[in-house]
């Protein structure tokens, strides 16, 4: 960064700009004052509140989009990190439209709220009971609204927390920090964008939306502090899986699964989802074994053999666990929506035939904001419940969804 030698020097070239100092002192002034003095909303600006948890907002603003539930979806994290000197339990979590005093929209009970509450870097996704001190915790929470213009533009959270017993024998800290506190934080603000609209990954009949939006699943709970933050980092992606839907015990392999090839995903074509230009090209590494999950590899190997399309307008697909040698584009190529980049495979971090897929907004797919798609065209079949295929509701043609969780889905051939 350069720095101008004379402070004359830039007040001739910025003459319309400039002024005395007294004005540019008081103009200085009168701009950054604060009427509640840094308090935030929803505490009282006459006495001071004791307040033992720092709530904040994680990532980018969230874009609500429409599931094939009907349902408008919207997707974001909060940290909660735990000042108290006694471990925290949080017992209630309302979600206010607009601010501290607005209706409350959602409201999720204990069990809920520790459903949705995980420590960092937490590969496993496994939930924790309490927040232990000095301790930062992720909510995952998904707002689920009937229409767009039901979503509110804002929210906020008020959170009542239990506090377990003191970690030290303080008699003044015993004192000052009650065994019940509800506070506000967490402001989060709904993002006016839409979507991307891309088309299907995969073709043909019998595709499981696995680990997808919006429950709780290791993608949901995969919040890796990467890229220099906390990043929800596969927030909308899907393991597509295959299914043969003939069978009355459904099942995604044929024979005893124990190679790759019995798998029904295993060599089937992936999709070029929209025109676009290749950014990134993986494809030397192995398949793994089904069911035996490589502990040795290292954090870029995660993907396997991977491909990477920047789509336009800032969004990039992500296409991971292909097979070795079977991409069949290269970095600059160009590529037509439905042309195939590519056979899907089971190397890297997978524990059976599946194709990772995602939407992120860099070509850096765990480091960068993982943003939700809509397909424009698809047969919504059911979901799977078990080892059945419930069929339904509204089985039929979809446009412009995001498959949920558990969906099965036929793409067109």
């Amino acid at each position: 960064m350069r720095r101008a030698s004379l402070v004359l020097v830039a007040c001739a070239a910025l003459l319309a700009a400039c002024s005395s100092a007294a004005d540019s002192t008081e103009s200085s002034a009168t701009s950054t004052v604060d009427p509640r003095g840094g308090i935030p909303p929803g505490y009282p600006l006459d006495t001071d509140v004791m307040a033992p948890l720092v709530i904040t907002a994680l990532g980018p603003d969230p874009i609500p989009v429409t599931g094939t539930d009907g349902k408008v979806h919207v997707a974001y994290e909060i940290s909660v990190l735990n000042l108290s000197p006694r471990p925290a339990t949080i017992t209630e979590l309302d979600t206010l439209a607009g601010g501290p005093d607005g209706k409350v929209v959602a409201r999720l009970t204990k069990d809920e709220v520790l459903a949705r509450t995980f420590p960092l870097a937490n590969f496993e996704a496994a939930p924790v009971t309490d927040i232990p001190v000095g301790r930062t915790v992720v909510l995952v929470l998904d707002g689920v609204y009937d229409t767009r213009a039901e979503v509110p533009a804002e929210v906020t959270h008020r959170l009542v927390t239990s506090y377990g017993p003191f970690i030290t024998q303080d008699s003044g800290l015993n004192a000052r920090y009650p065994d019940t506190v509800t506070q506000i934080g967490g402001a989060v603000k709904t993002s006016a964008r839409s979507p991307v609209t891309i088309g299907p990954p995969l073709a043909g009949d019998g595709w499981v939306a696995a680990n997808g939006c919006c429950v709780i699943t290791s993608h949901r709970g995969a919040m890796m502090a990467v890229g220099g933050r906390i990043n929800g980092t596969e927030r909308y992606a899907v393991d597509w899986m295959r299914i043969d839907m003939n069978n009355p015990v459904l099942s995604s392999s044929d024979g005893d699964g124990s190679k790759n090839d019995d798998y029904f995903a295993y060599d089937a074509p992936l999709l070029a989802v929209a025109d676009g230009t290749v950014v990134s090209v993986v494809s030397d590494k192995k398949d793994e074994p089904p069911h035996q999950v490589n502990q040795s590899l290292t954090f870029d190997q995660l993907g396997g053999n991977y491909v990477i399309i920047d789509i336009g307008g800032g969004n990039y697909a992500f296409y991971a666990h292909m097979i070795p040698g079977s991409a069949s584009v290269k970095v600059g190529d160009s590529v037509s929506r439905g042309q195939v980049i590519g056979d899907l495979g089971n190397s890297g971090n997978t524990t059976e035939v599946h194709l990772h897929f995602h939407v992120s907004q860099a070509p850096a797919p765990l480091s960068s904001d993982n943003v939700p798609y809509e397909i424009d065209r698809f047969t919504f079949v059911g979901s799977t419940a078990t080892d059945s295929l419930v069929k339904g509701p509204d089985a039929g043609e979809r446009t412009d969804q995001l498959p949920l969780n558990s969906d099965v889905i036929n793409f067109p051939k």
